[in-house]
């Protein structure tokens, strides 16, 4: 009796091994969502950021700016984009059509050269978002830096810390804007 038990036990074993790997089939695999695109509701066209003058009356150029403080700032945006946006697009398009327009232009700029031993670093901006069916509405922005801890301690180093602050400012102000914010550190 305890062989024909052995025996039993061994074939149930045997057999509960069996199916349980026969039954397992190759599972198929799901389709992965597609990546979102860009339209009207999720992106904000954000065409070239411009310099422009001063207060004082000073037209800004690129001869100006050694650290292509506009490459810095649209990165900047781009990469702390929050909802409703999730992308910024450099011009209007079908798919976009009807997305909100953000201008922003440099208005002031001192970056001397010389890293933190060359002075203060500051960036002032001036953005007008534009909207279908509503007022355009404003907003001015500055950030600057005097001391830096981190490495390197170039001036462009300390300029790309401004901007990125700046861009974290704008895309706050994005979310619910208000017309004639000061944003950033005054």
């Amino acid at each position: 009796m305890t062989h024909h038990r052995l025996s039993l036990v061994l074939a149930l074993s045997a057999t509960l091994v069996l199916a349980a790997c026969g039954t397992r089939r190759p599972s198929v695999q799901e389709p992965e969502p597609p990546e979102p695109t860009a339209n009207a509701n999720n992106a904000v066209i954000l065409p070239a950021i411009s310099y422009c003058k001063t207060p004082r009356g000073v037209q800004l150029t690129k001869t100006d700016d050694a650290c292509d403080v506009p490459a810095s700032l649209l990165q900047a945006v781009q990469d702390q984009l929050q909802a409703p946006y999730e992308f910024a697009v450099p011009a209007p398009s079908a798919s976009v059509a009807g997305a909100p327009t953000l201008r922003i232009q440099i208005t002031d700029l001192l970056a001397n050269g010389g890293g933190m031993y060359g002075g203060p670093k500051i960036v002032q901006l001036h953005g007008v978002l534009e909207r279908l069916n509503a007022d355009p509405v404003q907003f001015t922005a500055q950030r600057q830096m005097f001391i830096y801890f981190g490495l390197p301690r170039s001036t462009c180093s300390m300029v790309g810390q401004v901007t990125y602050a700046l861009g974290g400012d704008i895309t706050q102000w994005l979310s619910k804007p208000v017309d004639g914010a000061k944003l950033g550190v005054w």
